[in-house]
């Protein structure tokens, strides 16, 4: 593992076992985030464990943590390998994706437009990162999900919310590559300040249009970087 920003973690975030989990959990996302392991990968969790400065007990807890988000495949007998991104999956997740979303739109217009300042406070998350001079894209894949769970929570029918939890992390290796794009980040803001101001205006066939066309955007964009970095 050449080439890997590994170094013993902070010991104020080892005090205890959950406090181990966490710490190793968010080190290894964000350096996956990075692009700092190949897809495709196998992870030696001794290996890791060492360079940390941990136990293996942490370390296997955080994989599994990432193998439930999609960052991480385990295969058995074989070992854990880094998740890879390949196109035809992007394709069928981001169908599914858009026919939930619109989906949830469509049955929870109402209540989304009244609760409009949900959204805003989110909007607002999202940008403040991005206005920043540099960030890892880790607070911002969570603001990214939470916008996005919140607009399919308003459907009512928590079987949707969950299959939609179990499908949308195996997006989330290429989504680490789409929120390192400053230039679609920058496009992202646009997009969002959009959609807030539809759901203010209860605009909802100009909403509905709204979200189609980011996430068709979206996908967009992520096929063309997949392509550019090779991740398959």
């Amino acid at each position: 593992m050449t080439g890997k920003s590994f170094e013993s973690l902070n010991k104020a975030d080892l005090e205890g076992q959950q406090d181990r989990k966490e710490a190793v959990y968010r080190k290894l996302k964000v350096m996956m985030m990075r692009r700092e392991f190949t897809p495709n990968e196998r992870i030696d969790a001794a290996d890791i464990a060492e360079k940390l400065g941990v136990s293996r007990t942490p370390v296997r807890d955080a994989l599994n943590m990432l193998d439930a988000e999609g960052f991480v495949t385990t295969v058995p007998r074989q070992g854990i390998y880094v998740k890879g991104v390949y196109r035809e999956d992007l394709m069928q997740i981001f169908g599914y994706r858009e026919m939930v979303e619109l989906y949830a739109l469509d049955v929870g217009f109402e209540a989304l437009s009244r609760d409009w300042a949900r959204i805003a406070e989110i909007i607002r998350e999202f940008d403040s990162l991005i206005g920043q001079e540099s960030w890892d894209g880790f607070e911002l894949m969570e603001a990214d999900i939470k916008l996005h769970k919140t607009i399919v929570s308003y459907a009512g029918n928590k079987l949707i919310g969950d299959s939609y939890d179990k499908l949308n992390g195996h997006v989330q290796m290429a989504r680490a590559y789409y929120l390192q794009d400053l230039h679609r980040m920058r496009q992202s803001h646009d997009e969002h300040q959009a959609f807030l101001q539809a759901l203010r205006d209860g605009d909802k066939p100009g909403a509905m249009r709204l979200l189609k066309q980011h996430l068709e955007m979206t996908l967009h964009n992520i096929l063309k970087l997949i392509e550019i970095y090779k991740v398959f």
